[in-house]
């Protein structure tokens, strides 16, 4: 989830129970690692618009 109001992303994972059990969130201009992941990605942060 990516919230131009605080320039931040965020990004759930490992669900359990109807919640998700992990949480990272990046500063805009960061990178979102998710190597580990079935995506096999890392997704930066830097070009996402800010209000």
């Amino acid at each position: 989830m990516a919230d131009p109001y605080q320039g931040r992303s965020h990004l759930y994972t490992q669900p359990k129970d109807g919640e998700y059990t992990s949480e990272l969130s990046v500063a805009y201009g960061g990178v979102i690692d998710m190597t580990d992941t079935p995506l096999e990605l890392a997704f930066d942060t830097a070009g996402l618009p800010r209000d």
